[in-house]
């Protein structure tokens, strides 16, 4: 059983009015004490067992994150980064990586990197290999291909065929136009297309207007050169480990219960005592664990965006492979990032025709020229809930909750933040901003003399101009 133990100065300093969403009409102090006052309401036995054990003044502050994906893995980067703070990681499943993870039944999608994510770019930085090299350095620039009709596939210099300036306004119209397949041509093609897919008016139109400005300045992408968990997710836990952070997988968190002092976490193990907790999960699964804590909430399930994922074994004597760089092909809404280090690639499908497996294979096949037998293919479907991609509009951290919860924080990829759309760096720019909040909340010191901007990132354009820059001279770029 873990102890909740009393804060070092201010630790019990209560969150402000403002980030947890109180109703202004009652007052600061009052309405905060009402809403502790209705904490113990919420959910009594093992959460009371845990009240019970508060004390050690002198010890640490016990946070816990709930979720091992890159929101959980970037919160914990930056709040060990702070003295006197121990932190705990549970993720429900048995691996690591939230939806960046890698099961039996492969990769949930390729994991690309824009050049925009400074971010999460300023966290992999910081992010070291076992032989002392950063996540960032092994980032590789991606050549992006187009398919053109009577050339074949061209590398573009832009993710978007739209903006590519390498095509004419007529090949970029023929492009755009080949993604509309007549129904004759649809019904000639084996199986249907099985993904499922968010309403647009999931979004507001300021939303949608900043979507569309993101994909313009989004200009180039960046990929691993092999397995997520290889070379993302392990290295990442690793390193948080030997900084102090504890995880727990197989770990399903049953209940958050708010207490005078801070929270109580319920799991199958028991209740464990913490003086802040930070809920990283998405969105069904935050709206799932409100709901079982009996805390009532904002949060609404929409219909999101399900697209299946291949992960393809090749024959290593496939010639492709020879050209040992990262590429994208895309054409007729299948997405091909083939890692010829490690003889495999990563295939999204979008828009196909249809999301058959043969089907799907067979095109890329095609694409890449293959000579030789798939060794291996698995296949995501991404059908649950929690593997879904966030379409609609952010979910505001002080409007979660109907009534002030203290000590209880929010981030994650649906959780409001300065980037646009669902994605790593809005993971990590989500846990940036609750970190903060959890600085100011608890006055939390930094490891290091002088200002706290260590926990933060860099501007905006210098990383992304670095990263460029660092592409170009290796030749990476068109």
């Amino acid at each position: 059983m873990f102890w909740l133990r009393r804060p070092v100065g201010n630790r019990h300093a209560t969150p402000s009015v403002a980030d947890q969403g109180i109703a202004s009409g009652g007052g600061g102090r009052r309405s905060l004490g009402r809403a502790m006052g209705d904490h113990m309401s919420v959910s009594q036995g093992s959460a009371d067992t845990a009240a019970e054990q508060i004390g050690d003044p002198g010890g640490p502050m016990n946070i816990c994150i709930i979720g091992s994906g890159i929101s959980g893995l970037s919160a914990a980067f930056y709040l060990a980064k702070y003295q006197n703070v121990s932190i705990t990681v549970y993720e429900r499943s048995d691996v690591f990586g939230g939806r960046a993870n890698i099961n039996e039944h492969g990769e949930h999608c390729p994991r690309v990197f824009l050049s925009d994510y400074e971010c999460l770019f300023s966290i992999l930085r910081g992010v070291e290999n076992d032989d002392g090299v950063s996540i960032y350095d092994t980032l590789q620039a991606v050549h992006r291909y187009c398919h053109i009709e009577g050339r074949g596939w061209v590398e573009i210099s832009h993710l978007y065929v739209v903006l590519a300036r390498e095509l004419s306004l007529r090949e970029r119209f023929k492009v755009v136009k080949a993604r509309r397949t007549s129904p004759l041509v649809a019904a000639q093609v084996p199986g249907a297309n099985e993904n499922r897919y968010g309403s647009i008016r999931n979004f507001s139109p300021l939303s949608l207007a900043r979507v569309m400005t993101n994909l313009r300045r989004s200009t180039i992408a960046f990929a691993l050169g092999g397995p997520t968990d290889d070379f993302l997710i392990s290295p990442w836990v690793r390193y948080l480990e030997k900084a102090g952070v504890t995880f727990r997988k197989s770990h399903r968190v049953d209940a958050i219960t708010p207490l005078p002092h801070g929270v109580s976490v319920r799991s199958a193990a028991g209740a464990s005592a913490f003086d802040a907790v930070l809920v990283t999960a998405f969105a069904p699964d935050l709206a799932d664990l409100l709901t079982a804590s009996g805390i009532d909430h904002r949060v609404k399930v929409l219909d999101y965006t399900h697209c299946k994922c291949l992960t393809l074994a090749l024959n290593p004597r496939e010639k492709i492979l020879a050209i040992r760089q990262l590429a994208l092909y895309s054409r007729e809404g299948i997405n091909v990032v083939l890692q010829p280090d490690h003889s495999r690639c990563v295939v999204l499908c979008t828009r196909p025709l249809s999301t058959d497996v043969s089907y799907v294979a067979s095109r890329v096949r095609d694409f890449l020229g293959l000579e030789h037998e798939i060794l291996d293919i698995k296949v995501r479907d991404n059908r649950r809930p929690e593997e879904a991609i966030y379409a609609a509009d952010y979910l505001r951290p002080g409007a979660i909750l109907r009534q002030c919860r203290p000590h209880v924080y929010f981030a994650g990829s649906c959780i409001k933040n300065s980037y646009p759309i669902d994605s790593g760096e809005g993971a990590a720019r989500s846990a940036f901003d609750a970190v903060q909040r959890i600085q100011r909340d608890y006055r939390l010191a930094s490891r290091n003399a002088g200002p706290r901007a260590s926990a933060g990132y860099s501007r905006p354009e210098s990383l992304a101009r670095q990263h460029i820059e660092r592409a170009v001279r290796q030749g990476g770029l068109a």
